[in-house]
């Protein structure tokens, strides 16, 4: 048996999150993965897809720049709304049933934005459905920390959280072509049933570990994650690199085009390195917090490597640069500025007891998401202001070496040890 032990409060009340044993949790695990993978890439989808239609949009409903931007803005803000009241209802009531109920809201709305006629329905379609969709964040990585054992849970979590990137691969690939054949509605119908496909997989398949409490279900009071300091510094984190995040996928490309020189085609194919590096990372970052047993370290790690990626980007991304050395600095900056994140999630399941798991990623996922809402203008606006993306790159190495010292701050007092 493994057992992680863990603090909601720094100060005093202690929890356990008891992770199934190989006799106990078997080869199902291993099902749950697929499926909350499979989930996973389904309800990402949706935030890929206006700008993988983006231009069949802006034609076919008069959209401007500004309110094809909002339309991911609408996305992401109905994922901000519905992240910690979906964690606390998967708590309380399970995964299945929220993830079902979710689900139905997601696709739902997905289906009569299909049918907009402009961009005010569609934009007003989008958020609720975008609320149904952060239903998969808490209620998946909840069912992971349920059934993998500590040292396999950041691997497990890296796993699932790399559907999110091949989300954008997959829309990138099959989106552009279905709306060019059949209209941009048909690509909304899509993902909606990809998306639907995904979650109904997921409710009529997964179970419990046969470790899971069967007893009555208690919400955690948030204040409760607020007297962690280690649940706090983790979510100061996860702001300050949601929003380098944010800044790197909005703005690499445009940088390598306007800075290097490079065709939109060449500044496109890095943006894809980029993604690349976020699965790596998401992955190794994992696995190597798996081994060392410490995700705040590891995290660390991730911080100082951003700084680098980010100043060096800055110093060489311009007019002479040589293409490898530019793919090489779009995979750093993927490694860095994306692969945190799954670290992030881990942690924040396993600073509470199990039942609470969703609400503390809900809660941390809410605010994090917001540093997606603030740093990415600053990035741009410094770059208007001095004709160049040098010093916003610069910029953002600063902003990242606020998340090193940040990080430093993590109490990662968890255990994880494989069995002899």
């Amino acid at each position: 048996m493994f057992v992680d032990c863990t603090e909601v409060s720094d100060e005093g009340t202690a929890g356990r999150i008891s992770a199934p044993s190989a006799a106990t949790g078997g080869s199902f695990k291993w099902v749950v993965l697929g499926l909350a993978t499979l989930m996973q890439v389904g309800v990402s989808l949706p935030q890929q897809t206006p700008a993988a239609i983006g231009p069949l949009l802006a034609h076919s409903l008069g959209l401007s720049r500004t309110e094809l931007g909002l339309l991911t803005s609408a996305i992401w803000g109905g994922m901000l709304i519905g992240m910690l009241p979906f964690g606390m209802l998967v708590d309380r009531y399970g995964e299945r049933s929220m993830l079902l109920a979710g689900g139905t809201l997601l696709v739902g709305f997905l289906l009569l934005a299909s049918r907009a006629a402009s961009f005010q329905p569609l934009f007003l379609a989008l958020v609720p459905a975008a609320v149904g969709a952060s239903a998969a964040s808490p209620g998946g990585t909840r069912a992971l920390a349920a059934w993998f054992e500590p040292h396999r849970r950041g691997m497990a979590i890296g796993v699932r959280q790399t559907g999110v990137t091949a989300a954008g691969v997959l829309a990138a690939v099959i989106l552009p072509p279905i709306a060019l054949a059949f209209g941009w509605q048909a690509a909304f119908v899509t993902v909606a049933m990809l998306a639907l496909a995904g979650m109904v997989a997921f409710v009529l398949f997964y179970r419990e570990p046969p470790t899971e409490s069967r007893g009555p279900r208690r919400t955690l009071d948030v204040r409760a994650l607020l007297r962690s300091r280690t649940w706090v510094a983790a979510t100061a984190y996860g702001w300050v690199f949601m929003g380098a995040l944010g800044s790197v996928v909005a703005y690499l490309a445009v940088s390598l085009n306007q800075d290097a020189g490079l065709s939109p085609v060449r500044a496109g194919l890095l943006l894809a390195v980029l993604q690349v590096g976020g699965i790596a990372g998401r992955l190794g970052f994992g696995v190597l917090s798996d081994r060392l047993g410490s995700r705040g370290l590891v995290m660390s790690l991730s911080a100082a490597l951003a700084v680098g990626a980010c100043a060096a980007m800055g110093l060489l991304g311009h007019r002479g640069a040589g293409a490898p050395l530019l793919a090489l600095l779009a995979f750093l900056l993927g490694l860095s500025c994306m692969g945190w994140n799954a670290l992030y999630i881990t942690l924040s399941a396993e600073v509470v007891p199990i039942q609470h798991a969703a609400t503390a990623v809900g809660a941390g996922t809410t605010i994090t998401f917001i540093g997606m809402f603030a740093v990415p203008p600053v990035f741009g606006l410094i770059a208007d202001h001095t004709g160049s993306y040098a010093w916003s790159w610069l910029a953002l190495a600063g902003w990242a070496a606020l998340g090193v010292l940040v990080s430093l701050a993590i109490r990662d007092r968890t255990r994880r040890t494989a069995p002899d």
